[in-house]
């Protein structure tokens, strides 16, 4: 039977013919036949629609999906040689991805974090299959197996609830497969790029038990060149990893998935090695500082060793056609150890080791329903969590021109533990045949407890005892309640309109005093946001076009933030209160068969409201001492007005590609752009503190044979050779510097399929 709903869903040339007497007797007799040629004939001008289980009430399209997010499948990735979630950043709209010494920054519309110390928690949080990865260490791990990438911009805190206050990254593996196959991979690029990734799956017992098993292996020169002969060159990679998943189906009504990963790695990391500012007695660097070359002058080698492993087990089970239930359990285990060069010059001014070792376990329970009218999901959330960071920090102290120089160390050990639990529902209810409500709430409940043991500055040589040592005791209990409540309107089934309310919590914590005086300031409170959202989902033209649109604003309050007051020293407070509000726009369009054309968009405008008492940076100090909104006295910026870190006002990107079916099989073509305005890292705002407006090229070129089992593409990334900042630091050593985003990239990849 037609109706409004499959009419619009045939060719425009479909409707048409029926107005005629022609099309009349083709609908009674011969439409079945008809309209699935069409369809065929149609099909690479239709824009795919990609399937998300973000809802976590099963998988529906991401056109009718009423949040805004954006989703990747494993064949975008692969495309675009996007290895880990630092790529996302070019491609996602509003995300912004840092780095600080070896750990994740991740910004979703200007909510984000540089506090990645001592137990600190992450503003947007990453999802393995369902498993919350916990510390920004672990976050850069690359993707092996991945089906898809989905990416939930604004709050989570009813779903996903632990410190999605910015936003969400679910990484979902592919599902083991009966049928035996495998892909063999391997790269080879400039810089000495080497990269071998496989992966094989399979039936053990066929239909009851299947296996997938993949590996990757990554290495490359240095991207920063060290121009002292006393140092190394940084910015290398050096690391592997594995993942395995066993996948049993006793019955039709139980799925039980066994996950198991592990990855090692030991590199040199870029850390702060960009001078962009000078230092008189440091000479050599300099000669650099400033240049758009991807150069340093540090002289202490910089090390990184890291391995991180994890299991889970990931049931499932149908009771009846209507309920599901869900059970998600894991352990993971981290430990790292750094060394990096803190002053950055070549300088014996300070140098910062630290050991960091973690473990984590979660456990979670959902139980989810679907109606013809209603539908939803029920959970109960587990996370625990003890953490160990050891820091000593090395360094001199003496006269400006470091003419005498008196070695000072000290040591300092902090441990956390973390204990969260949390209760949830959420459900969405049609109150026409297109028109639905949403509501939700999530209860959470943390425990955190706090251990700082402190050696006290000491002078190496001859050894001598400076402050005294010191032990500092904290414990506090963290609670809060994000509700969410939404419309969403089917207007036509292929214009999706939606509107939500939701409420994001991050939970506070503590810092390290290194001081003996007092524990006053050792906890930071939780932030809080409430977030206003408007959105459209919509397909035109037989999906030949998809246009989504969705405007927010953001009531930020207690915003966590850091300052970085010398080598191993910080001091973490709460703004008072930020505002943001923003515009996002994702368009594709198949204009003809074979091409496709992306244009992304976004506005923000992401400013502290109230942050009166901003205690900036040393470094920092002479370059804001003129003004007005700082304080000489009590050596504070007001910093209302400022730009959030990470939050550039406008950013685009757009990209062509184009594919050919060739007798021999078929070729694509891919060139694209990415722009991104000015950004800040610091609540001051100075220019010499920010990176500028810049811009990236990209191009990818590839051919697959006609039994799909070659495939062989080159890529070039950064084609211009751009130098720019990811992430700045002013940590107390001698100069400004910033950690680079990667050079200009080329090679060539070959994979076998089978």
């Amino acid at each position: 039977m037609l109706n409004s709903r499959n009419l619009s869903a045939l060719p425009r040339s479909v409707p048409a013919l029926l107005a005629s007497g022609a099309g009349l007797v083709v609908m009674v007799m011969g439409l079945p036949a008809f309209a699935q040629s069409a369809n065929q004939g149609d099909h690479d001008a239709e824009i795919t629609e990609i399937v998300v289980t973000a809802q976590k009430v099963g998988a529906e399209s991401i056109q009718r999906t009423p949040i805004a997010m954006s989703a990747f499948s494993a064949d975008d990735l692969s495309r675009t040689f996007t290895n880990n979630i630092k790529g996302l950043g070019d491609y996602a709209p509003n995300v912004n991805i840092g780095e600080t010494n070896t750990n994740a920054m991740i910004y979703i519309r200007g909510i984000g974090t540089n506090n990645v110390f001592w137990s600190s928690d992450p503003d947007v949080t990453v999802q393995l299959d369902g498993i919350y990865l916990a510390r920004p260490s672990v976050l850069f791990n690359d993707f092996v197996d991945v089906e898809r990438v989905e990416v939930l911009r604004g709050p989570q805190g009813t779903l996903y609830g632990r410190n999605a206050i910015g936003g969400t990254i679910n990484i979902i593996s592919k599902t083991p497969s009966d049928t035996f196959s495998g892909d063999e991979t391997l790269t080879y690029g400039n810089y000495n790029t080497i990269q071998e990734q496989a992966y094989l799956t399979g039936p053990i017992l066929p239909g009851e038990l299947q296996f997938s098993i993949a590996i990757n292996y990554l290495y490359h020169n240095a991207y920063v060149e060290n121009i002292n002969p006393a140092g190394n060159s940084i910015d290398n990679a050096n690391h592997g990893g594995v993942h395995a998943q066993l996948r049993w189906e006793p019955s039709d009504a139980v799925t039980a998935t066994t996950r198991f990963d592990w990855m090692h790695l030991n590199e040199k990391p870029g850390s702060f090695a960009i001078p962009a500012t000078k230092f008189a007695p440091a000479a050599l660097t300099n000669k650099i500082a400033g240049n758009q070359d991807f150069e340093t002058a540090m002289n202490s080698p910089q090390y990184w060793h890291q391995h991180d492993a994890g299991i889970s087990e990931d049931i499932q089970a149908t009771l009846d056609p209507h309920w599901n239930l869900r059970s998600l359990s894991s352990f993971r285990n981290h430990y790292s150890t750094t060394g990096v060069d803190a002053d950055s010059t070549e300088l014996n001014v300070a140098f910062a080791p630290m050991r960091f070792a973690e473990t984590e376990a979660s456990q979670e329970v959902n139980l989810d329903w679907q109606y013809s009218a209603f539908k939803g999901v029920a959970g109960l959330y587990y996370f625990h969590e003890p953490d160990t960071t050891v820091t000593s920090p090395l360094f001199p102290r003496g006269n400006p021109a470091l003419k005498t120089i008196l070695p000072v160390t000290f040591y300092t050990s902090t441990t956390v533990l973390t204990n969260a639990e949390a209760a949830f529902v959420q459900g969405s209810y049609n109150l026409t045949d297109t028109l639905a409500f949403t509501a939700g709430f999530r209860e959470t409940f943390e425990q955190k407890s706090f251990h700082e043991y402190d050696s006290g500055f000491s002078v190496v040589s001859p050894p001598k005892q400076l402050t005294p040592t010191f032990s500092v005791w904290e414990h506090k209990n963290f609670q809060a309640g994000t509700p969410k409540f939404g419309l969403e309107w089917q207007v036509m089934p292929t214009a999706l309109l939606y509107a939500s309310a939701t409420r994001g919590y991050k939970s506070g914590g503590f810092f390290p005093t290194q001081s003996p005086v007092s524990t006053l300031g050792t906890i930071y409170n939780p932030e809080t946001i409430w977030s206003y959202e408007v959105g459209a989902k919509t397909d035109w033209f037989d999906k030949r076009l998809r246009v989504n649109l969705d405007g927010f604003l953001y009531q930020y309050k207690n915003l966590q933030v850091t300052s970085l007051l010398a080598p191993g020293f910080s001091s973490i407070t709460n703004a008072a209160s930020a505002g943001v509000k923003g515009v996002e726009i994702e368009i594709t369009a198949k204009p003809l068969p074979g091409w496709q054309i992306t244009a992304n968009g976004t506005y923000l405008a992401a400013t502290y409201g109230s942050f009166p008492k901003y205690t900036p940076p040393a470094l920092l100090v002479p370059y804001v001492a003129a003004n007005t909104r700082y304080t000489s006295t009590t050596h504070t910026f007001n910093a209302a007005g400022s730009y959030l870190d990470q939050a550039p006002k406008w950013t685009a990107l757009f990209a062509v590609e184009h594919d050919w079916r060739l007798s021999a099989g078929s070729m694509f073509a891919r060139v694209d752009y990415s722009w991104k305005d000015r950004t800040y890292y610091d609540p001051t705002n100075l220019k010499i503190f920010s990176q500028g407006p810049y811009g990236l090229v990209n191009s990818f070129v590839g051919y697959t044979t006609a039994d799909d089992h070659w495939t062989v593409e080159l890529y070039g990334k950064n084609l211009t050779n751009k130098q720019y900042f990811i992430t700045m630091a002013a940590n107390g050593g001698a100069i400004l510097a910033g950690l680079p985003g990667a050079p200009r990239t080329y090679g060539v990849s070959a994979r076998y399929h089978f």
